[in-house]
């Protein structure tokens, strides 16, 4: 059964690799920053419909998502991936660094879900997945506000998982391990990443929670490669 779903930072690194797996036997919706990022995936991955919106401003989302329903009808499944890196000692992060990392860690993934929860609720069903990340639990040295974006994230899965479970909605916590992704690089930091996961790994973790059956929810679930472990 092909099914709605949308990927936001689909179009680099984790979000590009899922949107590439589920695209087989999906309708998959990506969400770029920018009109760039959105025309190249649309050439590397046909199939997807792509759009672009930041996360970070809630007016964007909303109108975005509406846009999104009324092309592609309704959403089954919201994968909010997009993220940022942020290292350093908080002392030497600026606040514009900091409200960046918060935006769109944080509060992109919560505006993304208020906006497509109205859709899910009408329609009965759906599953909403967090790329959260293993510093939700043990939190990586001089990267303060990073770990603080991640560990919020853990608290609205756990804080919103209930709630809409009520109503038919699935909310499952992700958090995968050092990862080969240009998430660093993109922060300014050469870090080495050939020791941490493939993306196609962890994305077909996201497949099978996908496609577990309707009345089993996956509250958490972590990934880690076992050179790391």
């Amino acid at each position: 059964m092909s099914r709605n779903i949308i990927i936001t930072g689909g179009d680099d690194g984790l979000g590009k690799a899922i949107a590439k797996l589920l695209s087989e036997k999906n309708n998959v919706i990506t969400i770029s920053k920018t009109e760039e990022n959105a025309m190249k995936i649309s050439k590397e991955i046909p199939r997807a419909e792509c759009y672009t919106c930041d996360v970070t401003k809630p007016e964007e989302v909303n109108n975005t998502i509406k846009t999104i329903i009324g092309n592609q009808g309704d959403i089954d499944i919201l994968i909010n991936n997009a993220g940022v890196w942020l290292a350093g000692d908080l002392t030497e992060n600026t606040y514009e660094q900091i409200n960046n990392c918060i935006d769109v860690n944080t509060k992109g993934p919560i505006y993304m879900t208020k906006a497509i929860l109205p859709n899910m609720y009408e329609s009965g069903h759906g599953l909403i997945i967090n790329v959260c990340s293993q510093a939700s639990f043990d939190s990586d040295d001089f990267s303060t506000v990073y770990n603080a974006s991640k560990w919020a994230m853990r608290g609205f899965n756990r804080s919103i998982q209930k709630d809409v479970s009520k109503k038919g909605i699935k909310v499952t916590g992700f958090y995968p391990g050092f990862m080969q992704t240009n998430i660093f690089k993109k922060a300014g930091n050469d870090y080495d990443t050939s020791t941490g996961l493939e993306v196609e790994k962890v994305a077909k973790a996201i497949e099978f929670i996908i496609n577990c059956d309707d009345d089993v929810i996956i509250p958490e679930f972590g990934i880690k490669d076992i050179e790391n472990y």
